[in-house]
C-alpha cells in the first residue's frame, strides 16, 4: 500500500499522534509542516529586509550616479566573501540539526540537550575561525581574483574589515538556532533572529544617515547587532535550565519525560552541568557537518569563479547580478521556511522509526515549495520593472540587465524548490554526503567547465543573462539527481 493511498489515512494520522511530542503532538502532517515553517517564514522575510535595506541605503545614497554602481558592486561581492565566513558555520548548523532531531523523535532529551551545549560551542569555535579568514582574505579576493575596480574593491574591504568579525556571534546563534530547530522550537530562533535584523536595521540606518559613515555604518550596525544577539541567546538557555530543575526535583530529565504523557517534550536547554567537552557528540555532529562544510566550500569557490566570470563583463554587470540575486532571495523566503521544517520533521520521524512518514513529509514540503516559488518566479517575469526599481531606481544600466534575468526565474523558481527541499530534508537525515556529491557534479559540470569554455571559446556571445541560462540549467539538473536518490530511500537508512 503506497504512502499516497487514501486508505491509510487513519493509519498515518494516527502515526502522526503518536510519534512525536511537544507542540508537534496530535497534528496532522500540513499542519505539523505550518506549525514548524511559520516561524522560519518569518524570520526569512525579517532577514530579506534587513539584507535589503543596506542595499537600498546605498543605492539612495547621494553621491554621484556612478560612484553608487561602484559601492553596490563591492557590497554585493562582500557578501559573496561573508559567505565564505558561513559555510566555516554551515557544517556545525547541518550536524545539530540532524542530531537533535533524531534525539528528540527518540525522546532522548538528556543528551539533546548536551548535542546542543556542544554545537554551540562549535559554532563559536567556528565563527572565530571565520572572522580570520573574512578579514585576511577581504582585500586579496575583490581585488586579485574578482578584480573589481579601484572604488569597488575599496568599499567592499572596507566594508569586510568590520563585518567579518560579526561572524564571531553569528557562529553561535546560527548553531544554537539549528538545534533549537531539530527539537521543533522554531519560534525562539525567530525571535533571535528578530533581534539581530531589527538591530541592524537600526543601526545601520542611524549610522549611515546620521553620522555619515557610510559603508562602515552598514558594518558596524551589523556587527554590533550580531554580539547583542548571541549574549542574548546564551542567556536565555542557560536560564531555562533554571525552570526545568525546579520541576524535576533531582530526577532525571528522561526519567522524568517517560512519567509524562506521550506528548510532553521539555524545551531544549544549556545546563551547567554539561560544560565539558563531549568528543562523541562532537564528532557525530561533524560527521554529518563536515561533508556539509566541504559541499559549501566548493559550491562557494565556483559561485566566486562564476562571479569572476561576470566580472569580466563589467562592474555594471556585477550590479546588476547582485541585484538580481536579492530580488531572487524572496523567493529563498517561503522554500527555505519549508526545507528548515521538513529537515526537522524529517530527523524526527526516522528518530521516532516512520520512514514513510519522513519521506511523505519531504514530499508534501516539495509541493508546498514548487506552488509558493513558482508563484514568486511568475510576479518576478511579469513585473520585472518594479522589483528592480525598488534596489536601482536612478541606475538604468544596471537595471536593464537585471531586468532580462528576472524573465528567467519563471522557469528556474519550480526547479530551484525541488532543489531546495529536497537538499535540507536529505541533510536533516543526516545524508550529506550524497548530497555534497551531486551538488559537485552538476555545478562541476555546468557552472565550472560549461561557463569557461564558453567565456574562453565563445566570448562574443558572452553575458549575464547566458550565464543565468546555465544556473537554471543547473538547477534542474540538481533536482532531478536529489529526487532520483529520495526515492531510493537509502537515506533513511543511515545511523546520525
Amino acid at each position: 500500500m503506497s504512502i499516497g493511498d487514501g486508505r491509510d489515512g487513519k493509519m498515518r494520522l494516527s502515526m502522526i499522534r503518536n510519534g512525536l511530542s511537544g507542540n508537534l503532538a496530535g497534528k496532522s502532517l500540513p499542519r505539523q509542516v505550518v506549525s514548524i515553517a511559520i516561524w522560519p517564514l518569518l524570520e526569512q522575510i525579517l532577514s530579506f529586509i534587513c539584507a535589503s535595506v543596506a542595499l537600498v541605503l546605498v543605492g539612495r545614497m547621494d553621491i554621484d550616479a556612478g560612484y553608487r554602481a561602484q559601492l553596490i558592486s563591492g557590497i554585493g561581492v562582500a557578501g559573496y566573501v561573508t559567505w565564505l565566513g558561513f559555510l566555516i558555520q554551515a557544517g556545525v548548523a547541518t550536524g545539530a540539526t540532524a542530531l537533535v532531531s533524531r534525539l528528540f523523535g527518540a525522546r532522548r532529551y538528556v543528551e539533546a540537550n548536551a548535542a546542543a551545549l556542544q554545537a554551540g560551542f562549535m559554532g563559536l569555535f567556528s565563527g572565530v575561525l571565520a572572522a580570520l579568514v573574512m578579514y585576511f582574505s577581504a582585500d586579496f579576493l575583490l581585488t586579485d581574483v574578482i578584480g573589481l575596480g579601484v572604488e569597488a574593491a575599496d568599499a567592499g574591504t572596507r566594508y569586510l574589515h568590520i563585518v567579518a568579525w560579526m561572524a564571531v556571534g553569528s557562529g553561535a546563534v546560527f548553531a544554537i538556532n539549528a538545534a533549537l530547530r531539530g527539537s521543533g522550537d522554531t519560534r525562539t530562533p525567530f525571535f533571535a533572529m528578530l533581534l539581530v535584523d531589527g538591530l541592524t536595521i537600526i543601526l545601520s540606518y542611524i549610522f549611515v544617515w546620521h553620522f555619515n559613515w557610510g559603508v562602515e555604518g552598514l558594518a558596524w550596525g551589523a556587527l554590533i547587532s550580531w554580539l547583542i544577539t548571541v549574549i542574548f541567546l546564551i542567556v536565555l538557555m542557560f536560564y531555562r535550565e533554571r525552570g526545568m530543575r525546579a520541576r524535576l526535583q533531582g530526577q532525571d530529565l528522561d526519567a522524568y519525560c517517560a512519567t509524562q504523557p506521550q506528548s510532553y517534550a521539555p524545551n531544549l536547554f544549556f545546563s551547567l552541568r554539561t560544560l565539558g567537552l563531549r568528543l562523541d557528540l562532537v564528532r557525530r555532529i561533524m560527521a554529518v557537518g563536515l561533508p556539509q562544510s566541504i559541499e559549501v566550500f566548493v559550491i562557494w569557490v565556483i559561485q566566486f569563479y562564476s562571479l569572476s566570470l561576470i566580472s569580466s563583463l563589467g562592474d555594471v554587470a556585477v550590479g546588476a547580478h547582485t541585484v538580481a540575486i536579492r530580488i531572487e532571495s524572496m523567493s529563498f523566503l517561503p522554500g527555505f521556511a519549508i526545507g528548515i521544517a521538513g529537515a526537522a520533521l524529517v530527523g524526527q520521524y526516522l528518530g521516532a522509526g516512520s520512514v514513510r512518514l519522513a519521506l511523505e513529509t519531504v514530499k508534501r514540503c516539495i509541493q508546498f515549495a514548487m506552488l509558493l516559488m513558482g508563484g514568486m518566479g511568475l510576479l518576478f517575469a511579469l513585473f520585472p520593472h518594479f522589483f528592480v526599481g525598488i534596489f536601482v531606481p536612478d541606475s538604468p544600466a544596471i537595471a536593464g540587465q537585471a531586468m532580462g534575468v528576472l524573465l528567467l526565474f519563471l522557469v528556474a523558481e519550480p526547479a530551484f524548490a525541488v532543489m531546495m527541499v529536497c537538499r535540507m530534508c536529505l541533510r536533516g537525515a543526516g545524508d550529506t554526503k550524497r548530497v555534497m556529491l551531486i551538488s559537485f557534479t552538476s555545478m562541476g559540470l555546468l557552472r565550472f567547465l560549461a561557463l569557461t569554455i564558453w567565456a574562453r571559446c565563445f566570448p562574443g556571445s558572452f553575458s549575464l543573462f547566458g550565464i543565468w541560462l546555465v544556473f537554471t540549467i543547473d538547477l534542474y539538473v540538481q533536482a532531478s539527481l536529489l529526487l532520483w536518490r529520495l526515492y531510493g530511500l537509502r537515506w533513511a537508512r543511515l545511523n546520525v
